[in-house]
């Protein structure tokens, strides 16, 4: 799957110690929406990537696990977006039967009647995946799933060969254990925090290609590596939090870093 280019935010200019509230607060809303909307590719994502060729390739379901804050839902999203025509992600709220479920994935893939009686979407559902030209269904929060959707969903499988992967925190293997459903979605993504050498790579894109400050920040290097690697323990979600912070307290100083 061809990595996507990540959007650049235009650099910002150097700021005058005295320059007014608002104008600071602006760029900063500009880059922490940039933060929001923008990917940032990193070699944990690019694996999970791979590893998501792999079993739509082979027609498999799988389970994605992982503690928050890592990028996994994320990421997910964004493979959807790169793939939006044989790819859906829908994302499970609290308690949500079947019936919510099936009637999300059919909005989500466009089709004209996502409505109705839990065993007419099943159906509707089951008959379209193929039309649609849909390979693979990710479900972001799937411990929200009540047991009858996780069911309906091994069906759902098996009925069509589309690929299902289950996405949530790191009691989703125990759950599924509980309710004898874990070998229905057998081979595992444990999506974990970045490793050193990625953490690194990830702040020079960051500080490149989404800060994009007139002066170099070393976020990289030396003490602010070693300060930003203790505070976020390589999480991505934190370090994003962090570093929004910090550019709105240097911006207000009249720094360029």
């Amino acid at each position: 799957m061809a990595q996507p280019q990540l959007a650049v935010q235009a650099p910002v200019e150097v700021l005058a110690p005295q320059l007014d509230l608002t104008d600071v607060l602006a760029k900063t809303a500009a880059i922490e929406e940039l933060f929001k909307t923008a990917f940032i590719p990193t070699d944990r994502a690019s694996q999970y990537f791979r590893w998501l060729d792999e079993l739509r390739l082979l027609k498999q379901c799988g389970r994605v696990i992982g503690p928050r804050e890592v990028g996994k839902s994320r990421s997910s999203s964004h493979y959807r977006e790169e793939d939006r025509k044989r790819v859906s992600c829908v994302k499970a709220w609290s308690n949500y039967s079947s019936k919510r479920l099936f009637s999300q994935i059919l909005k989500d893939i466009n089709h004209a009647a996502p409505r109705g009686k839990r065993q007419d979407l099943r159906s509707r559902l089951a008959g379209s995946l193929e039309t649609f030209g849909i390979e693979l269904l990710l479900i972001d929060n799937a411990n929200n799933l009540q047991r009858e959707a996780l069911i309906d969903l091994k069906q759902l499988h098996e009925e069509t060969g589309v690929s299902i992967v289950l996405v949530d925190g790191q009691d989703l293997d125990s759950n599924l254990q509980n309710l004898d459903l874990l070998t229905c979605f057998p081979t595992l993504f444990e999506f974990d925090r970045l490793d050193y050498e990625d953490f690194q790579k990830t702040l020079r894109t960051i500080e490149l290609d989404v800060l994009a400050l007139p002066q170099y920040s070393n976020l990289s290097e030396g003490i602010s590596f070693e300060i930003l690697a203790t505070s976020t323990q390589a999480y991505m979600g934190v370090l994003i939090k962090i570093l929004t912070k910090a550019v709105l307290h240097s911006l207000k100083k009249g720094h360029g870093r």
